[in-house]
């Protein structure tokens, strides 16, 4: 096992090994760069069968963070700029106190001092389909000797998608920390895939069908129009939801289609203004969807996003594939056939100072007990 810098030549001489290598080499040397606000060292971990882009985290980085690189982000910014957001500060300033003191535990705990495997810096990571954690073991042990002060984890985990892998990781000593619900969208069976059987999907399909709106893939781009893809991601994952969303930039998209790995689709106006997209990344067995965003000021009637999902569940079934749509947006997810999920990380501490250990576990405990229990009930 080694760790690499994208850019190096040893990298660079892996790309032909196979084509996952290949796409892990181009993301991390020319992706990565991109997402602006990732506060992070990116490395690829060469374990002899698999490249896996990894971050390293020394637990002093700023607060605001990105979340995909950051728990304490994850888990206590996060819910301060929700909070924060939805104003009302005679009911939500006691919440923000509460996150706020979060906030400053985790970091008094370096909950950030952190090397997370096979990290993307996506919502959500995929993994190899043919690994099955065999040689986790080996992994985690050269990982503890080579940064014995930090936590060693894996972001974005369920029991639907990653079973045999997660019951690995358990068995190697990883707690799991639950993190959020995904929905699952599965099209394996094609036209008979369930999801398209709902009352809603059928709706959207008539919409898509019917819009103005045409269907543009990447081949269809020019070469400005990665800038106002970038600004339709922006308007719907960091103005309306949180700036400790990725900052997908116009290079991030500009290096996907170039190099293969963002499958996208958008949707150009009769006047030619590209005002919605979608940007998949996986396989033909298992994929996400990490670069989504609309037109917000456009009107509501217009079903920017209802359309967008329609995109995304056709393409699932012509993928026979599973569509893991990420968080959000429960209720709209679960009338189209979305199945939820606890996502989780995993993380190696028993090599840590027992105050870090303690921390970790701590948390991991109330998430289990409190929030996992909550968003099943609430459907978050």
């Amino acid at each position: 096992m080694r760790l690499l810098e994208p850019g190096s030549p040893e990298a660079a001489a892996l790309q032909s090994r196979s084509a996952a290598d290949a796409r892990a080499l181009r993301y991390g040397r020319d992706a990565v760069p991109a997402v602006a606000n990732a506060r992070t060292h990116v490395a690829l971990l060469d374990t002899g069968r698999h490249l896996f882009p990894t971050s390293i985290n020394q637990g002093d980085e700023p607060r605001g963070n990105c979340y995909v690189v950051s728990p304490r982000c994850a888990y206590a910014d996060y819910a301060d700029d929700e909070l924060r957001r939805l104003g009302r500060p005679w009911v939500t300033a006691p919440l923000r106190g509460l996150t706020l003191g979060v906030g400053a535990w985790l970091a008094a705990a370096r909950i950030d001092r952190l090397v997370q495997v096979n990290n993307w810096l996506l919502s959500t990571n995929l993994y190899p389909p043919d690994w099955d954690g065999a040689d986790l073991p080996a992994i985690t042990r050269q990982l503890i000797e080579r940064f014995p002060d930090h936590a060693i984890g894996w972001r974005s985990l369920n029991e639907e998608s990653n079973r045999p892998l997660c019951e690995a990781l358990a068995r190697a000593g990883y707690l799991r920390v639950p993190s959020r619900q995904v929905w699952l969208f599965d099209a394996r069976e094609g036209a008979a895939a369930d999801c398209l059987r709902h009352h809603n999907t059928r709706l959207d399909r008539v919409l898509l069908r019917r819009t103005p709106y045409r269907v543009v893939g990447p081949d269809a781009l020019t070469d400005d129009d990665p800038v106002r893809l970038q600004d339709l991601y922006e308007q719907l994952y960091l103005h309306k939801y949180s700036r400790l969303n990725p900052w997908f930039g116009a290079g991030w998209i500009r290096a996907g289609v170039r190099d293969g790995w963002l499958d996208l689709r958008a949707l150009r106006s009769p006047e030619g203004r590209l005002d919605g997209v979608v940007g998949w990344f996986g396989d033909d067995r298992l994929f996400t969807a990490p670069l989504v965003g609309y037109d917000t000021a456009l009107p509501a009637r217009l079903g920017l996003y209802r359309l967008l999902t329609q995109l995304c569940l056709q393409e699932a079934v012509s993928r026979r594939a599973v569509l893991n749509f990420s968080a959000g947006a429960g209720r709209f997810k679960r009338l189209r056939g979305g199945r939820p999920a606890i996502e989780s990380s995993w993380v190696r501490v028993d090599h840590l100072p027992r105050a870090r250990r303690m921390a970790w576990q701590a948390l991991a405990a109330v998430l289990e007990r409190v929030a996992v229990p909550l968003i099943r009930r609430w459907g978050l």
